[in-house]
């Protein structure tokens, strides 16, 4: 006995789609066949049909319900999309773009098609397209988001950023994506912070003046999200060692460190505080790694128990330091230089004795840039300021100063 034969139509395809829903698949596909012999112009259970084969892995039988339901009505969404669906799984992507572009003259908010035409456009290697599309879904998606960045610039920015990585995105790019469409409440302004890493990237180099100025303005907080991941970079229970010695830095500044080396290419890199040694093993072999022969040279009055082969270690009290009195191997600084301070005395004599032999391409370097040390900076930088430019590519690269480096970056221009 068919105990559905009472039901109407409409009775009929909700239990089909619950049965759907429970995965009761055969139950489902038995009721929509009963529809069709009633109403064979019955458009959904044509398309649902074609969900079921597609479930069962009868892909054929799947296009055929599909395109059933296209005859019949040729706009109808669902199916045109599914049909996209199915051909873009199969990788026939020129049909599977076909019915996508339908879906869109159809109904040109449609966003999830516009990120499935972003794919194939990937695949087919149609750039502008691919770039279109993918713009046009985040604009879609964004529609309601809350940010104070402008979304006409991040949302292209994005696009192209994730173009060069090959689609493939970073943890920080989920965030923006999730900021962007709504998936989340982020706790910060990620879009915001994206824009203000683009802007850093574009317009890299920067005098101190218009840096400091442009901050206060801006965010009016030395580092992005008060410092707090930069205050743990350094190790929360021990701190960073290379080869058996300690190095003070954070993780953010050894792979700044190491971009810097990669496209700089020192001759020498000079050193001014030793600590344990380790700092400057870790940038001679990071150098090697390059494949370049650079040599540092690394200064301190306690001079470490360390030996490598392309570190000269050298016992010296910085404080002597003037333009009289010059660094012991003052005569072998040749060739293209990056100057590390990180010993926290006599600033302003280290600063204007080395101001003396930097040439065009050099970097200066101050780390643990924070009050002591930023009186003597912009002093240095307002007698200097037309010699130097801040790297905003790198004092920005996690974010607004994620470096113990505070604005004090500098290319020798």
């Amino acid at each position: 006995m068919n105990k559905n034969k009472d039901l109407t139509l409409e009775e009929t395809f909700k239990l089909a789609v619950e049965n759907y829903k429970k995965n009761n698949l055969i139950d489902a596909q038995n009721l929509y066949n009963q529809i069709l012999k009633i109403d064979p112009g019955y458009t959904s259970v044509h398309n649902n049909l074609g969900l079921i084969h597609k479930n069962l892995g009868e892909n054929q039988k799947a296009i055929n319900c599909f395109e059933k339901a296209i005859e019949i009505d040729s706009n109808y969404l669902e199916a045109n999309s599914n049909l996209g669906i199915i051909f873009q799984e199969l990788g026939e992507n020129q049909k599977a773009k076909k019915y996508y572009e339908k879906v869109i003259k159809v109904n040109p908010s449609e966003a999830a098609t516009y990120y499935n035409l972003g794919t194939i456009s990937l695949i087919l290697g149609e750039v502008k397209n691919y770039n279109t599309y993918r713009v046009k879904f985040y604009q879609l998606k964004s529609i309601g988001m809350v940010s104070n960045a402008n979304l006409d610039n991040v949302i292209p920015k994005l696009v192209k950023k994730l173009k060069h990585q090959s689609g493939i995105c970073t943890f920080f790019d989920n965030n923006v994506i999730s900021h962007l469409t709504n998936k989340d409440k982020p706790t910060s302004d990620i879009c915001d912070i994206f824009e203000q890493g683009q802007l850093s990237k574009e317009n890299r180099f920067i005098t101190y003046s218009e840096r400091v100025k442009r901050l206060s303005k801006t965010t009016g907080k030395d580092r992005l999200f008060d410092g707090i991941p930069f205050a743990t970079s350094q190790g929360l229970h021990s701190v960073i060692t290379w080869k058996e010695k300690s190095i003070y830095k954070t993780t953010f500044d050894l792979t700044i460190y190491s971009m810097m080396i990669q496209e700089i290419k020192p001759d020498i890199i000079i050193e001014l505080g030793s600590g344990s040694g380790g700092s400057a093993i870790w940038l001679a072999d990071t150098a090697a790694a390059l494949g370049l022969d650079t040599h540092v040279y690394s200064y301190d009055i306690n001079k470490p128990l360390a030996e490598h082969k392309k570190v000269t270690f050298i016992e010296h009290d910085l404080n002597e330091i003037n333009k009289e009195n010059k660094l012991p191997c003052w005569e072998h600084f040749k060739g293209k230089k990056i100057i590390i301070e990180d010993a926290h005395i006599n600033l302003k004599n280290i600063l204007h004795l080395f101001d003396t032999i930097l040439k065009k391409d050099d970097y200066l370097i101050i780390e643990d840039s924070v009050e002591s040390k930023k009186a003597v900076i912009s002093n240095f930088m307002n007698e200097k300021e037309s010699k130097y430019k801040l790297d905003q590519f790198f004092l920005d690269f996690f974010g607004t100063n994620i470096t113990c480096c505070i604005n004090s970056i500098f290319k020798h221009t």
